[in-house]
């Protein structure tokens, strides 16, 4: 961690997770800063699981496991692997907390690009988003690239001056397995992408049947729920400072 710390305790988040706070870096627009979460709605949430779980879930440091990640895949790939997922650049002190600093995807217009979730909430059709999204399950199948679950909070759509479309894989990254056999094997590995893929379209068909996630949902979830500037989880946040 390098440099003077970096005041983000004042700023909102514009996206919060259930471990942790992200904010737009305060000089690079190109970037943001994810920090862990210590407000009492995050532990809560930890509480409400098995012993084991709560204990694992103090201890498991969700930045380090995604700079980890990261490092392998680019290690592996190279440079093309930009086109769908961020670049890290290391941590930096804030007074949150070690920051975990990493590429902010904003469409052409400046605007921080919207996750799936966002996109189908607010009334977008996921018509629009298919040939993003097929494109998007051919990288993953041609470079073999085993993720989580592909969750619609954890994938955003980059809108390009042209209008056309690409997404990005912001969290969810790495095989969760704990004998990667996919990791190794790329037939093994293509196979689990198309159900993963499969999966997820039928999830976001099944949202946007729904009209997206509710404003009961919104107004009582312990976390921002894949919508930037979340104003309800964000006020509970600033009385809790």
């Amino acid at each position: 961690m390098t440099g003077n710390l970096l005041q983000l305790s004042m700023r909102e988040p514009f996206g919060v997770g259930g471990r942790r706070l992200c904010y737009e870096h305060p000089y690079e627009k190109s970037l943001c800063v994810k920090v862990l979460r210590t407000d009492v709605d995050r532990t809560v949430r930890l509480k409400n699981s098995s012993a084991w779980k709560n204990r694992i879930g103090r201890i498991y440091d969700n930045n380090e496991h995604e700079r980890c990640e990261l490092d392998k895949l680019y290690a592996k790939h190279g440079d093309v692997l930009a086109r769908h997922f961020p670049k890290h650049y290391g941590y930096i002190d804030t007074d949150l907390g070690p920051g975990l600093v990493l590429d902010l995807m904003r469409d052409d217009d400046g605007e921080i690009s919207m996750s799936l979730r966002e996109w189908i909430t607010v009334g977008r059709s996921l018509t629009d988003l298919g040939s993003a999204f097929q494109q998007f399950g051919e990288f993953l199948s041609d470079y073999a690239i085993v993720t989580r679950d592909l969750l619609d909070h954890n994938l955003v759509a980059v809108k390009h001056a042209d209008q056309s479309l690409r997404l990005v894989m912001i969290d969810g990254i790495g095989n969760p397995a704990f004998v990667p056999i996919a990791s190794w094997i790329k037939p093994v590995a293509r196979m689990r992408i198309k159900r993963k893929l499969e999966r997820a379209w039928a999830r976001m068909l099944a949202l946007q049947e729904r009209g997206g996630i509710s404003t009961e949902i919104l107004n009582g979830s312990s976390w921002g729920q894949g919508l930037r500037y979340n104003k309800s989880i964000n006020a509970r946040l600033r009385k809790q400072r």
